[in-house]
């Protein structure tokens, strides 16, 4: 049984903890607030509204901004003018040489980071959305004005998956390759094709995001893509599908192809770094050991 303090055990207590404790802990806060340098604040435009409670429908989009924030602006335009338009678009701004630049006046909400998470950040930011879809673009895409009423139809038609405008179909013969590709860069079908991943957008029910993170990625540095896929095929029986890009139509489509080729080949694209297309091999075929059964092997 605990000892009950002496009135001077008490006191000491009290001094100790209400008066000395005043003195060190909270002025001393407040002295090193008032003596801290500017640059050592982070200042934002504009600060996020209160979270919104949890919804049926809606879509919130993550977005990244990295080394190509000059075309965030356009990205959010065009997002914003959906024929459904988003709840809310959030941005994970990873850190670069570059000077991290505040995007709150542009964005719903910002999440800055002092270390580049590569495009894993916005995957993980997805478990916080309160909508019942998130959308993810990179930022060399941009979406014509009915590609979030292109998705939804979509699923409103039988076909919920991982979605996404870039569908890439593997080889037979193994390893990673992207010549046989649906959607806007791709084959440009007016149904719905199903795919073994898709790259540069995705649309899905937020429910299927924690499919990503059931296993540890291969690589952490490259194949976010094919990581998500295989995880949602696997654990959950949930396929990745190109929803319709009809050449004739291409307010539907995912991107402008204008846009998404001339952006799309600066030299920051990820694709252009060593060994880019052998790692994802690599990841590929361990996933295949694993029992990944592609399209064009079933």
């Amino acid at each position: 049984m605990a000892r009950k303090k002496t009135i001077a055990q008490s006191i000491r207590w009290w001094w100790s903890t209400r008066v000395l404790g005043f003195w060190r802990v909270k002025l001393s806060g407040a002295v090193k607030r008032k003596l801290a340098a500017p640059a050592d604040t982070i200042v934002f435009n504009r600060d996020a509204a209160p979270m919104p409670k949890a919804k049926k429908g809606g879509i919130t989009v993550i977005l990244t901004a990295y080394r190509r924030a000059e075309y965030l602006a356009e990205q959010i335009t065009a997002l914003r003018n959906q024929t459904v338009p988003p709840d809310e678009i959030w941005v994970w701004s990873n850190r670069s040489e570059d000077q991290l630049l505040d995007v709150s006046a542009l964005a719903d909400r910002v999440v800055v980071s002092n270390t580049n998470f590569l495009f894993w950040g916005r995957f993980a930011l997805a478990s916080l959305v309160r909508t019942e879809f998130v959308a993810f673009f990179d930022d060399d895409i941009l979406p014509q004005p009915r590609w979030f009423e292109n998705c939804l139809n979509t699923i409103e038609a039988g076909h919920d998956g991982i979605l996404g405008g870039s569908g890439v179909l593997l080889p037979a013969e193994g390893g990673y390759s992207s010549k046989n590709k649906a959607g806007w860069n791709g084959a440009q079908n007016s149904d719905v094709t199903e795919v073994d991943l898709v790259g540069h957008a995705w649309f899905m029910r937020k429910s299927y995001v924690r499919y990503m993170w059931i296993e540890e990625p291969e690589y952490w540095d490259n194949g976010e893509d094919i990581h998500l896929s295989y995880m949602a095929l696997k654990h959950g029986g949930i396929k990745t599908l190109v929803p319709p890009h009809p050449e004739a139509d291409q307010s539907l489509w995912c991107c402008r192809p204008d846009f998404g080729k001339a952006v799309g080949r600066l030299k920051v694209a990820t694709y252009q770094t060593q060994d880019h297309r052998g790692t994802r091999s690599a990841i590929v075929d361990k996933y295949r050991a694993d029992g990944w059964k592609i399209v064009s092997c079933r």
